[in-house]
């Protein structure tokens, strides 16, 4: 980040320090370049905008114009086949085999087109009749025993459309639609299995081109090729699952989007839809190459002309630059000349075809020359008078802030450390603090029964009273300890000792307050003091869970009657 920091600050000193023609050229280019882009990106999107709005209008309409077509020749022939399976019903009543396959030619016949083939299959998978090239065969050959639509039919009933498959009769690429025939007693005694041509919706696909390499394409339920414009494709029965524009098909979504096309190598835009009740895709894509080539044809006259305003730009900022910056040049030489003679000599005057701004500025720059040789002498002393009393208002800044720190860290009763820098203190040594480094003790003593020493004797003689407790205990600890007046009748220690050195200073500082003698004005006072101990345990706590602890180590001392010390031992 600092690095970053120096990097833009180092170029803006740069550009900054660039000479004025080259900044007024700049600006003049920047001041034409911005609108021209600005107007350029607005262009591009705008002409974008139109190109989608047209991919909308015309592809993802033309792919909803095929749905509805290829839903009416799968419902029609869906319907055929119901019908034919009806009238083979009516048939169930005739005795003779022969008759039957006889009478279910005619009805073919007289009913049906469009099919590729047309078989009648017995429930075990044995074709009864088949119709192939409008010719009619008995045939037993069991090729659909294991055919999905078939066994769909005959176990549930229902008619079923394939997705593109291989012909069981010949091998070829084919839609397989089942129907199952009943008795009249409304058993399934047999199914119609037909194969649909795939060449009609090949047809139909071609009609829609466009473009040097529009096209459209069909694929079914599984996202397999039913109609594409290259052949092998569609004998292949191509797999183009894999695309995002044959997933969204799948998942029986319409709209427009953008994928890479492996056919035509190309990123393509297209519209797409779904069959209604059939699942089947219909996608219009069109090389996104081509509708770019329509987007720039509308942009490059524009930018042309953005770009003829930003050379006029260039070439009036040189023009105006130069009859701004040859007097400023001038003017600047002079300058640099006086400079280096110490301000000795005058600047010459503008040229009067030079802009008003500049000859005002060459009239000030000689009376600021003028006036900053007349008092020049006198400047000279005022700096050393001023240069003297800074350095005294500095000395005596310095003694007044010392003298100010002492009195913000310092008690002025006891002489002792305050609250406020003491618990300044402790914070900093709790973040010393790591490790086995955890040699910290805390004590609070609190002088029993303060409040009666200054009922009975006056508040001076308490105050005499805490200054020579507080003698005592900056006498009974080391130099490392920090000693605090804590509260009004309460003094705090931290100690950096163990546990048991804080224990015995403690009791000793106890000893020694039980056996000094306190008089005031030839009365002698009674002083206990009640002390809690509690030192750090080694996991982290914070400032104020250390005082918390303390004091309520301080306040068991109390309860157990005074002049002792309790260790808060948590453990």
């Amino acid at each position: 980040m600092v690095n970053q920091k120096h990097v833009r600050s180092g170029f803006l000193a740069w550009l900054l320090s660039q000479p004025v023609n080259r900044l007024l050229v700049s600006c003049f280019v920047l001041v034409a370049l911005i609108p021209a882009l600005f107007i350029a990106v607005t262009l591009y999107h705008s002409a974008w905008k139109d190109a989608w709005r047209e991919i909308n209008e015309k592809h993802e309409l033309l792919a909803r114009n095929m749905a509805e077509p290829i839903s009416i020749y799968i419902n029609d022939h869906r319907a055929a086949l119901r019908v034919l399976a009806d009238a083979l019903t009516e048939l169930d009543g005739i005795p003779d085999a022969d008759r039957r396959k006889r009478e279910f030619v005619r009805l073919a016949k007289d009913q049906l087109t469009g099919f590729r083939a047309l078989s009648l299959v017995s429930r075990d998978g044995n074709i009864l009749i088949s119709s192939q090239a409008n010719e009619w065969i008995p045939e037993h050959r069991s090729v659909y025993q294991n055919e999905a639509c078939f066994i769909h039919a005959r176990d549930s009933g229902e008619s079923r459309l394939s997705g593109v498959q291989t012909s069981p009769l010949d091998g070829n690429p084919t839609l397989v639609l089942s129907q199952p025939v009943r008795n009249k007693q409304g058993e399934i005694e047999s199914v119609l299995v037909s194969e649909l041509r795939i060449s009609l919706i090949e047809k139909l696909r071609r009609n829609i081109h466009f473009g040097e390499r529009g096209h459209s394409a069909i694929v079914d339920q599984h996202g397999h090729v039913i109609a594409h414009p290259n052949p092998d494709w569609m004998k292949q029965m191509r797999d183009l699952s894999h695309l995002s524009v044959v997933k969204d098909m799948m998942a029986g979504k319409t709209g427009v989007t953008e994928f890479y096309s492996p056919f035509v190598k190309q990123n393509m835009v297209a519209g797409y839809t779904s069959v209604p009740d059939i699942g089947w895709g219909i996608m219009v894509p069109q090389p996104k190459s081509e509708v770019a080539r329509q987007v720039y044809a509308l942009l490059y006259p524009q930018l042309a002309w953005g770009l003829l305003g930003v050379l006029l730009a260039i070439a009036v900022g040189i023009a105006l630059t130069r009859w701004i910056t040859r007097p400023l040049n001038t003017l600047a030489k002079y300058a640099n000349a006086l400079a280096g003679n110490d301000f000795e000599g005058r600047v010459p005057s503008a040229a009067p075809d030079a802009p008003e701004e500049i000859r005002q500025l060459n009239y000030v720059l000689s009376e600021v020359i003028t006036g900053l040789q007349a008092s020049r002498e006198e400047f000279d002393n005022l700096n050393r008078s001023l240069h003297h009393r800074v350095e005294e208002a500095t000395r005596e800044l310095s003694d007044a802030n010392i003298e100010l720190a002492q009195l913000a860290s310092c008690d002025h009763l006891t002489e002792l450390a305050n609250r406020r820098h003491f618990e300044h203190r402790l914070t900093e040594s709790l973040g010393q603090i790591s490790g086995e480094d955890q040699q910290l003790c805390l004590l609070l003593i609190d002088v029993d029964h303060f409040k009666s020493i200054n009922d009975t004797h006056g508040h001076a003689a308490g105050d005499a009273v805490l200054a020579q407790i507080a003698k005592i205990l900056r006498q009974s600890t080391r130099q490392e300890d920090l000693v605090a007046r804590y509260g009004g009748d309460e003094f705090m220690i931290k100690m950096q000792a163990s546990r048991e050195v804080s224990r015995r200073r403690a009791e000793q500082i106890l000893s020694r307050i039980e056996s000094t003698p306190f008089v005031w004005k030839g009365h002698p006072i009674k002083v206990t003091l009640s002390m809690g101990l509690y030192c750090y345990p080694g996991s982290e706590l914070s400032h104020d869970e250390l005082l918390i602890k303390v004091d309520k180590a301080m306040y068991a001392a109390k309860q157990r009657g005074r002049n002792r010390v309790i260790e808060l031992d948590e453990a």
